[in-house]
């Protein structure tokens, strides 16, 4: 599994987690799945690393939600957190995570991974959406 791939795993997630509030370790329950036998990570052919990355995305982005939700709010124009289609919303707070508690993840890969998302799920208009939001985000909160 590569990066981008764990990346589109964590979003799907994310988006779950937006639209049905699922708790961060029953997506990752479901994600993983059960195995009576046999090591869950062989199974699914995901690293060590990977495996770090993505329940420290999920636990992470549950745990600081509200915060992160109230940075991204910061940037709409004429929008309200609950009026951003769900798809956006989790494309949003997953790049937003990654830019303010992910090291090893440059700001500019967190935004171009968020529009790739944001092209291949959201609307027409996602896109856009996204890159603006986050291009004025990372003004305030870029790692450099």
């Amino acid at each position: 599994m590569s990066r981008k791939q764990a990346r589109e795993d964590s979003f799907k997630m994310i988006f779950e987690a937006v639209v049905m509030k699922t708790p961060a370790d029953e997506l990752l329950e479901i994600f993983y799945g059960t195995v009576e036998d046999g090591d869950v990570w062989e199974l699914k052919k995901i690293s060590e690393h990977d495996r770090i990355y993505i329940e420290s995305v999920i636990r992470g982005l549950d745990e600081h939600r509200e915060e992160i939700n109230g940075k991204i709010a910061l940037f709409l124009k004429n929008w309200t957190i609950e009026r951003i289609a769900r798809v956006s919303l989790a494309v949003l707070q997953l790049a937003a995570y990654e830019i303010l508690y992910v090291d090893d993840v440059p700001t500019g890969v967190a935004v171009n991974e968020a529009v790739d998302l944001a092209k291949k799920y959201g609307a027409e208009d996602a896109p856009a959406f996204v890159n603006a939001v986050m291009h004025s985000f990372i003004k305030e909160y870029s790692k450099k």
